[in-house]
């Protein structure tokens, strides 16, 4: 990443406020294991939270472990409230059906002097660019100070109190003059009210925090935990003046659970997300597929079983005879037309139609994950945890590209023209890779799959059963089946948002660049050339894993040294130099002196 160097002077101070700032990310990387110990106090914490912990609270119960071992910790530790309160607020608005104004970011005031102290003045930067507006969810996503604002708001105390009262006991919740990022509170305070928040809030809230995994900080570690887990994160400092930082939110059962460490919330998750993955407990499918999701628009499935063989006949295996038209419960024996047959065990998602002079008719009403799973199920194995991922983003983005809007659900056939359902209930491993890819599908390709046989934009789904078996994780698995494609969000936010007149300036730039790069140790020109995408808050970086560079042009002097920069970052990469940031900014100068 470049940090600092810059022609802009004031560059410096900027980024050195970005790494401390309070973001939303996904978890990622591996885990460094280390002994924990816990105080009650914050003062205490500041000597102690070297570690990483994580609680939950489930059946009323909290429970809380360091990520190297199993003992249970005191559930009133302190810790600081740093930007979570931000979420409180969101969930405030929701719930009053308030409709306030976006915000509009001011210009950035000059950050050369004291950092710190201009940071609280210029919160903007986590917002937006000078002029432009940020709307709630994004807000929330960017970690936006100034929108959430109770001033700004108008939201007066009475209300306020009003509101939390009936969620929570907790006296940091009682008054806006509390919400302070060095409130001091309980983990379980926060870990019960994050529980009473309304389904409403909570799914709304889930949707505005998954902008970052597919946009934001999160864009390189959502891989570890998936999007089925939500959070916000936070950031402050301790009273030795120490970053502590970490995340609060749901699993995908609603399973409320907070993270916290020493160091920003960006370098504690980046470090634990391994041992988070592994600590964290895991959700319960049973009800989150079927009261949740269906019904609500966009996110309910109508399944048309057997559509290319008409059923003969429908027989209850419990009593032995033809089942009675609506909804299907239990066991039943399919008879086909063909005179094939077929046991399935229904859980109540499925209904049997009765015409009188046609053949019996199944249809079915699912979640849009509960349906992910089916076809994992169907076509694929579930077992094998990387390819079963692969198959349900691919899965999920076949439903939104080739299924039929009808009346706020999807409409599709179980067909071997379209995609093979399972009528069974789905398996917990096919549900696991569904939820772990929750709301995410493949933008850019038409997508297709195939069993054993690959092609333009077509997965072979053996193929990706061997690479899994390699070694290879979902993501490269997708990336190497679909070239063209980048994944998105359900709600059409892509990860990445292609700059091709970037791209060409730099393919052409690097290209001239050859002669003098050739004699610098470690340097390797990238076999595929890198992809830039747009940036859309935060400094410029390059992703390694993926090959990419994520800038906002390529048109200024500075816009050009910062491509340069990050170019040299991956052809570097294999290299100390790599990880230079002097020797690489210096690099990049005379690159671009050189050919500008």
């Amino acid at each position: 990443m470049r940090l600092w160097k810059s022609a802009d002077p004031a560059r410096k101070a900027i980024s050195t406020i970005m790494l401390a700032s309070a973001t939303i990310v996904t978890l990622a990387a591996s885990a460094q294991v280390a002994p924990v110990a816990y105080a009650a106090t914050a003062a205490a914490t500041a000597d102690t939270a070297s570690t990483a912990t994580v609680a939950w609270l489930r059946d009323g119960q909290v429970e809380m472990r360091s990520l190297n071992s199993q003992d249970n910790k005191i559930a009133d530790q302190k810790i600081p409230l740093g930007s979570l309160w931000k979420l409180f607020v969101y969930a405030y608005l929701q719930d009053n059906h308030v409709q306030e104004a976006a915000y509009t970011c001011t210009a950035k005031k000059d950050l050369r002097n004291n950092v710190r102290e201009q940071h609280e003045k210029n919160e903007d930067l986590y917002c937006c660019e000078p002029g432009e507006q940020v709307e709630r969810d994004s807000a929330l996503a960017r970690s936006c100070a100034p929108y959430f604002s109770p001033a700004r708001l108008g939201v007066n105390d009475k209300a306020w109190k009003a509101y939390w009262q009936t969620r929570s006991d907790a006296n940091w919740l009682q008054r806006t003059a509390q919400l302070q990022p060095d409130t001091q509170i309980s983990v379980k305070e926060l870990l019960e009210t994050l529980n009473k928040f309304s389904p409403q809030a909570r799914a709304v809230a889930r949707t505005a925090l998954l902008e970052t995994a597919v946009q934001g900080y999160g864009r390189e570690a959502w891989t570890q935990l998936g999007t089925g887990i939500r959070y916000k994160t936070y950031s402050w400092h301790l009273p030795d003046n120490s970053a502590f930082g970490g995340a609060a939110g749901w699993l995908a059962d609603g399973t409320p659970f907070w993270f916290g460490a020493r160091g920003s919330s960006r370098s504690t998750l980046t470090t634990w997300a391994s041992a988070l993955a592994t600590t964290l407990p895991a959700p319960r499918w049973a009800g989150i597929n079927n009261i949740d999701n269906v019904g609500d628009e966009a996110h309910c499935v109508d399944v048309d079983f057997f559509a290319r063989y008409p059923l003969r006949e429908v027989l209850s295996i419990s009593a032995n005879a033809p089942a009675r038209a609506g909804t299907l419960s239990g066991k039943y024996r399919l008879q086909f037309a063909n005179g094939n047959g077929l046991d399935i065990n229904s859980n109540g998602s499925l209904t049997l139609q009765r015409t009188p002079g046609m053949a019996p008719q199944i249809t079915g009403r699912v979640s849009i994950n509960d349906y992910v799973a089916r076809v994992i199920d169907r076509e694929g194995d579930a077992s094998n945890i990387q390819a079963a991922r692969s198959l349900a983003i691919a899965a999920r983005s076949y439903l939104v590209q080739n299924a039929a809007l009808d009346h706020g659900c999807w409409r599709i056939a179980d067909s071997t023209t379209r995609q093979r359902v399972s009528a069974n209930a789905p398996t917990d491993a096919a549900l696991a890779a569904a939820w772990f890819t929750d709301d995410l599908i493949l933008q850019g390709a038409n997508i297709r799959y195939h069993n054993d046989s690959a092609g333009n934009n077509r997965m072979s789904l053996k193929e990706a059963t061997k690479q899994a078996n390699q070694g290879w994780n979902f993501e490269r698995i997708l990336a190497t089946s679909y070239p063209q494609a980048s994944i998105a969000s359900f709600n059409g936010k892509s990860d990445c948002k292609p700059l091709a007149a970037a791209q060409t300036w730099l393919s052409n730039a690097s290209n001239k660049w050859q002669g003098i790069l050739r004699r610098e140790p470690g340097f390797e020109h990238p076999e595929t050339p890198p992809a830039i995408c747009s940036l859309a808050s935060g400094n410029p970086y390059s992703d390694q894993k993926r090959m990419r560079i994520y800038a906002r042009g390529w048109r200024s002097l500075d816009e050009r040294i910062t491509l340069a920069h990050e170019y040299l970052h991956l052809a570097l990469r294999f290299h100390p130099n790599g990880a230079n940031e002097d020797y690489v900014e210096k690099l990049a100068r005379r690159l671009i002196e050189g050919t500008t």
